[in-house]
């Protein structure tokens, strides 16, 4: 989902604990947070059949909805679901047999006729009718709206909480429902976009009005489950995957009107395009026996409903953003609406990725930058979401959207090679596609990827606030660059210290190097070998790391001096890179120089001896920490070598 608006920042309370989910929905616990009554726990639904009426022009609906459900309590005496008051049920049945319904509010509940034990399918119907509350905004149930060209339309956003303002449902992200047949009746000449694949249209009837059958057998979430009606134009082709002969339908419902198509319909026209590169680095498009498409509506961003977004901002950065969420979201949702960032992170960042793919990387960088510059608005901006009441305090632009992102950023700018980045977002998908994750899953899929531990990234970047802020000074001794970093942080009471990698840029007359560090100190001293003639640094200058920088960088040539600076050794001698994650690289050594490296306790590591001036030591099997390297002889000195 993409916003076209900001919503108002709240501050989210500390959450210091870890998370669980996983694929399999039967081995979760009955009562979810998810649900707004602890007995929707008690039944796992299998199959939804809408037979609805709608018209263009109003947002009222009447019609049933057959829901068929597993009990997986071990026992189960009512079936409870949600429906909002303003709804009003005719008629109700369980397995073929009327029964009463009892109301507490949205809170319907159905006293079954004889007790269900665990894995008996009941098949419950609800017929009703009813106007769906009124209200403005994005998260509004159903809404109607007339475009500026004149077409009316009546469309659906049901994120977070407002599946049940249009239909009797049980909103808990992680009873995805197995399989949906979706019949609604229009007045004749009105078009109908829903989920999954147009099983018919059927035109005659009944006289005056036209009954669109739509079904998907991929599993959904119940926000998912959408409809679009007004008097659209199909526009639909067919697209082929890179190196595959399979084909997939795209079916777009765009507004038809004599203006609309000639502005906007070439940028829908690149749908096939991002759906084919986003598969080529996430996995096949998911849905890909079905379809996918848009409805274009009056909506002020996008709705990333399965198969089918509601969109109403048609510019390509929206369409790519709502394409994501079809892998991050749809095909994998959120264990819990807390970490809702595994969806709206990822589709954020998926921006820059796409701008790149096809505008070029200056344009990438400038959408990373509007990324970071918003992820700092909030200085104690928490990822994780612990207010999930209501779209305000979940949906959050600055954390959950732009800090999101640059996690994200984070999380491939950390990794050994991209290779493994995009490895680990493809096992993700295969994983726990079609089913939940949290994000302790897709930490353990990055750990066993990248081969660390990253207790320390999520901790302070999902679960704990704000980001870290530099002071940065430089110096350069002949061809020695000397860079010092100062971190203060933003919210320093609920995280007082961020270790995280960052970028440098070492500039020069007509030279320039960028080179990662890892700051794992308050103050912190590097030196790299650079022939050049340093004239300015610069930190993270391709924004791809969650700081900001502390007044203007200066060069201090008191660092050639400091007691700190163990690295500028006498004579010349130099170690790059310091700290590193492989290996430490010794020059301007005498040859058959003695070397010894040792852990902080003084256990021997290592032993080794220069050779033509220069020594490698190894650190690639090394655990993070502070090492100690011995060099005998006339230059005899002892140097702390950080790994991390």
């Amino acid at each position: 989902m993409k916003l076209k608006s900001i919503f108002v920042l709240v501050l989210l309370l500390a959450a210091a604990f870890s998370f669980a989910g996983g694929k399999d929905k039967k081995n979760l616990p009955a009562a979810k947070t998810t649900m707004a009554d602890p007995a929707e726990g008690d039944y796992d639904i299998k199959y939804l059949n809408f037979d609805l009426h709608l018209t263009d022009t109003s947002t009222y609906v009447s019609g049933t909805v057959i829901t068929t459900f597993e009990v997986i309590a071990p026992s189960m005496t009512s079936y409870v679901f949600e429906l909002d008051s303003l709804m009003h049920i005719d008629a109700a049945s369980i397995n073929g047999s009327s029964v009463a319904v009892t109301s507490s509010g949205f809170i319907r509940t159905i006293t079954l006729p004889t007790t269900a034990t665990a894995g008996t399918t009941v098949v419950a119907s609800v017929t009703y009718h009813g106007t769906p509350p009124s209200g403005s905004g994005f998260f509004n149930g159903v809404t109607h709206a007339v475009s500026a060209g004149g077409t009316h339309m009546v469309y659906t956003v049901s994120d977070p909480w407002v599946a049940k303002d249009w239909w009797p449902c049980k909103q808990s992200v992680n009873d995805k429902i197995d399989s949906v047949d979706m019949v609604v009746t229009v007045p004749r000449g009105v078009v109908d976009g829903s989920n999954g694949l147009l099983v018919s249209v059927d035109t005659t009837t009944t006289p005056g009005y036209w009954k669109y059958h739509w079904k998907t057998h991929y599993t959904i979430n119940y926000y998912l489950v959408s409809i679009a009606v007004a008097r659209y134009a199909e526009y639909k082709s067919y697209m082929h995957f890179t190196g595959s002969t399979d084909s997939m339908l795209v079916q777009n419902f765009l507004a038809d009107t004599a203006t609309f198509n000639p502005v906007y319909k070439i940028n829908f026209d690149s749908i096939p395009q991002i759906v084919d590169y986003f598969s080529t680095i996430f996995g096949r498009y998911p849905f890909w026996k079905e379809k996918y498409g848009v409805c274009y509506t009056t909506l002020s961003g996008g709705m990333e409903n399965q198969t089918m977004t509601t969109i109403g901002v048609p510019d390509t950065r929206t369409i790519a953003h709502e394409l994501c969420h079809q892998w991050f979201g749809d095909n994998v949702t959120y264990s819990r609406w807390g970490e809702v960032w595994l969806s709206e992170g990822f589709a954020t960042y998926a921006e820059a990725l796409f701008t790149e793919h096809f505008w070029g990387a200056a344009a990438a960088l400038a959408v990373r930058q509007g990324n970071l510059g918003r992820a700092m608005s909030p200085i104690c901006g928490q990822v994780f979401v612990t207010d999930t009441s209501g779209a305000a305090t979940i949906f959050n632009r600055n954390t959950v959207y732009d800090k999101a992102a640059m996690v994200v950023s984070m999380l491939r700018y950390i990794a050994p090679a991209d290779s493994n980045f995009f490895r680990v977002l493809r096992t993700y998908q295969q994983t726990y596609g079609l089913g939940n994750a949290a994000t302790t899953d897709l930490k353990a899929i990055a750990e066993a990827e990248y081969g660390m531990n990253l207790d320390t990234f999520f901790n302070q970047w999902i679960y704990g606030k704000g980001f870290p802020k530099y002071k940065v000074t430089w110096d350069q001794v002949g061809t020695t660059a000397i860079v010092k970093l100062i971190q203060f942080t933003s919210c320093a009471a609920s995280t007082p210290h961020f270790s995280t990698p960052l970028e440098l840029q070492l500039h020069g007359a007509g030279a320039d190097t960028f080179i990662k560090v890892y700051n794992s100190l308050d103050t912190q001293t590097y030196t790299f070998e650079w022939t050049p003639t340093v004239t300015n640094v610069y930190l993270n200058p391709d924004a791809v790391t969650l700081c900001a920088r502390v007044g203007f960088i200066t060069q201090d040539t008191m660092l050639r001096y400091g007691l700190a600076v163990p690295e500028v050794l006498p004579d010349n001698i130099s170690i790059f890179p310091n700290p590193t994650r492989n290996f430490w690289q010794i020059s301007n050594l005498p040859d058959d120089t003695a070397l010894t490296l040792t852990d902080a306790t003084g256990r021997m590591l290592w032993q080794g001896r220069s050779s033509k001036g220069a020594a490698q030591v190894p650190g690639n099997s090394l655990p993070a920490g502070n090492y100690y390297l011995k060099i005998s002889g006339s230059k005899s000195a002892n140097i702390k070598l950080v790994h991390w």
